[in-house]
């Protein structure tokens, strides 16, 4: 039987640099299937239905010079569906010059605001106050001032004599641009919103100046402000570097060229009958139906084309972009800012729901992360589009248990269960054939306190289910690439069942906990060896 020195000698065999002789995962080619990264289907094509609002007119016209023209519809076309509550469809209560209180339209106020002349932050700052008289006492715009205190003379002037303008002018296009109302993907439900990249940029050029309304009571504390009034107030340098890449965004498309594609926000669920009895999964870890490459270098965004993308996220899309916060979601909500348009759409995650955007472009690059975060340059996104008009770039977003607190135990069956269940949705495959691969890391295991080791076997665990290879970035986690691939290796050889490694985990929550986290692989093996003489 295999004792406690043979399991930890399997653990630490490896050195993170031992050549690739030594590696027991798969080849890159298997995780594409040996087909080229774009070939294999992520999704359905576009098309209007009860669960698809299309907010352009169909079909997409491959190579037209300029966007899709807006879709046309009533309000009545909801059917009674809660949708984006619009700055032109609200009104603010302002205080008169007598003391008196008013009640004007917020639009106006809008256009009235950002019509003048603006040539600095401060005035900037005004306008955004005109329309938000709250935000006097609730913030300080302190990021937006250091951004141009610390640019040079000449890129403040540009900003505001080109780039700021022609924002101005996008933003107020809203009624031009929106001809229909926009659903709200609320919870519980399965639900698609596609717009034309060109609409995007409005909402988000709105976002900026700040003109969307506050959420109405009842939806205040499932749904995130899209307005960006809190990044302007950070206090970080990382949110002044935000905000760099936010408004090298808007330089773009404003100033050079706006973008003719199209972009999908989906909202996927699962109800709780539907999901997967984990105790009972026959299926086997197996090299051809579910091959594993783990790489100890590159990222997501950059390696991972043509695959599925994981975010890493907060139940709110984007965490704590609109603030200091800045690691891995947040990074890429600012490097690729149209998935910032989900904040506006989305209703907070529930355990067994999932985001997707589908089609969104990458503006900038970075250097460095979290407190040392900084905009490094233009980036030029060379991502094929899809048939429908999207970068063939997927995103998946998934929020994880948060156990950094010590209350939650990570390796008690409900945690076990809940992130399963969790990543059951994000991978499942909405079309027939096989699946594309997934792209991934070490999922909730920086600010939310994850073990990385367990949410690396527990993605396995789904991908094996959902038959989707995986390519997983251990993230500078030492020894994880050559624990996992000897794992990965000593599971696949037995053909152990995923129900199998499910009981050992629950197993080693209720009895083991106490042996600490890096030892969950050693009780693996053990636990198999005393029952499978193979693994002697």
């Amino acid at each position: 039987m295999m004792d406690s020195s043979e399991a930890n000698e399997l653990l630490s065999s490896s050195d993170p640099g031992d050549t690739h002789e030594t590696r027991k995962d798969c080849p890159l080619e298997t995780i594409y299937r040996h087909r080229g990264a774009y070939e294999l289907p992520h999704v359905e094509k576009i098309q209007r239905s009860e669960r698809h609002t299309v907010l352009y007119e169909l079909p997409f016209k491959v190579g037209a010079e300029g966007p899709p023209a807006p879709y046309v519809s009533s309000e009545a076309a909801t059917n009674g569906a809660a949708k984006v509550r619009l700055p032109t469809s609200a009104k603010c209560v302002m205080r008169n010059a007598d003391g008196t209180s008013g009640i004007e339209s917020r639009w106006n106020l809008v256009r009235r605001a950002l019509e003048r002349p603006i040539t600095n932050a401060r005035q900037l700052e005004a306008a955004i106050v005109l329309y938000n008289p709250d935000y006097r006492t609730r913030y300080q715009f302190i990021a937006l001032h250091r951004l141009f205190e610390q640019c040079e003379e000449s890129e403040r002037v540009a900003f505001f004599r080109d780039t700021l303008r022609r924002m101005t002018e996008l933003a107020l296009r809203l009624t031009e641009l929106f001809r229909a109302p926009i659903p709200l993907l609320t919870q519980r439900q399965n639900h698609a919103v596609s717009m034309t990249q060109q609409q995007a940029a409005c909402l988000l050029a709105n976002a900026f100046f700040c003109t969307f309304p506050q959420p109405r009571p009842a939806q205040a504390r499932s749904f995130s402000v899209g307005n960006f009034a809190a990044l302007f107030a950070g206090t970080s340098q990382s949110a002044v570097e935000k905000l760099k890449c936010l408004c090298h965004y808007f330089r773009r498309v404003c100033c050079v060229a706006m973008p003719t594609g199209v972009l999908t926000y989906e909202r996927r669920y699962v109800p709780k009958h539907a999901l997967l009895d984990w105790g009972t999964v026959e299926h086997v870890f197996d090299r051809e139906r579910a091959p594993l490459h783990v790489s100890s270098e590159g990222t997501i965004e950059d390696q991972g084309t043509g695959l599925l993308q994981m975010v890493f996220a907060n139940r709110f899309l984007g965490g704590g972009v609109i603030g200091n916060g800045c690691v891995q979601e947040e990074i890429r909500c600012v490097i690729c800012p149209e998935l910032l348009v989900g904040r506006l759409l989305f209703e907070s995650l529930r355990e067994t729901e999932a985001y997707f955007v589908l089609g969104a472009e990458q503006f900038s690059t970075y250097e460095n992360y979290a407190a040392t975060f900084t905009f490094a340059d233009d980036h030029r996104d060379e991502t094929p589009r899809d048939a429908c008009g999207r970068r063939q770039c997927y995103i998946v977003g998934l929020d994880a248990l948060k156990v950094v607190d010590g209350s939650t135990n990570q390796y008690s069956e409900r945690s076990i269960l809940r992130e399963l269940h969790k990543a059951y949705v994000g991978f499942r495959h909405p079309l027939p054939g096989p699946a594309p691969g997934i792209a991934t890391g070490n999922w909730g295991c920086g600010a939310f306190g994850g073990s990385a080791p367990l949410k690396a076997l527990l993605q396995l665990m789904v991908g094996c289910v959902t038959e989707r290879p995986l390519l997983y970035f251990t993230c500078n986690e030492r020894n994880l690439q050559e624990q996992l691939c000897n794992l990965y290796a000593f599971l696949t050889e037995r053909r152990v069942s995923v129900a199998t490694v499910y009981e050992l985990l629950v197993r080693y929550g209720a009895d083991d906990a106490s042996h600490g986290i890096s030892n969950v692989y050693n009780y693996i093996y053990q636990r198999l060896a005393e029952s499978n003489p193979r693994a002697r």
